[in-house]
């Protein structure tokens, strides 16, 4: 069997969303083995490099699934007028850390909110109940990508090296949202599968 270099392992591993841990425990080995291996410390063994390009292989495979198969179907969302207050009580109530914005008039996503720029703009603001009552908009990123949800889950992995979510649509209309914790779900899924 050809394999690709190995200095491919740690792209692959990336660009799939997981982790040095996630990879050694899948093809069986320790997760310093895996550090050196992408840090060029170590010449594995060609079984080592085998099962791992196997396994990213598996996982790969458009009979893996799309992206609908992985999506959660009941996007909560927050409307632009609502306040951060709200955006965080809806993180907590339904344990997500991060929500899509959208504009209710045209229903379409305009931009995303997270923890994480939730607790800076706390760290910023002398204040915290002025900053709790702005509109989320005041501190909203860019919308989530969307994404037909007929595309293979391996595209979505690729999104999600650069964005906290990927929205997805089913002719023009979102439908779903895809974290990174539903990617290592499925992976897992598989996983137990085998």
């Amino acid at each position: 069997m050809f394999l690709p270099p190995i200095q491919e392992i740690r792209k692959r591993r990336t660009a799939l969303g997981l982790s040095q841990k996630h990879l050694a425990d899948s093809v069986g080995v320790s997760q310093s083995l895996i550090a050196k291996i992408e840090s060029n410390r170590v010449h594995p063994s060609y079984e080592v490099v085998k099962r791992i390009f196997e396994y990213f292989d598996r996982i790969e495979q458009p009979k893996r699934g799309l992206a609908k198969d992985i999506e959660t179907r009941d996007v909560v969302w927050l409307k632009k007028n609502e306040k951060i207050k709200d955006a965080a009580e809806k993180m907590r109530q339904y344990g997500f850390s991060q929500l899509p914005i959208r504009d209710d008039r045209e229903e379409i996503c305009i931009g995303s909110i997270s923890e994480r720029q939730i607790v800076q703009g706390l760290l910023k603001e002398l204040d915290p109940k002025v900053f709790y009552e702005k509109p989320v908009t005041e501190v909203m990123e860019e919308q989530f990508p969307v994404v037909d949800e007929n595309i293979p889950i391996s595209a979505v992995a690729l999104l999600l090296q650069h964005s906290q979510a990927v929205l997805t649509a089913r002719k023009g209309k979102i439908v779903g949202i895809i974290t990174p914790t539903d990617l290592l779900a499925a992976a897992n899924r598989e996983r137990n599968q085998r």
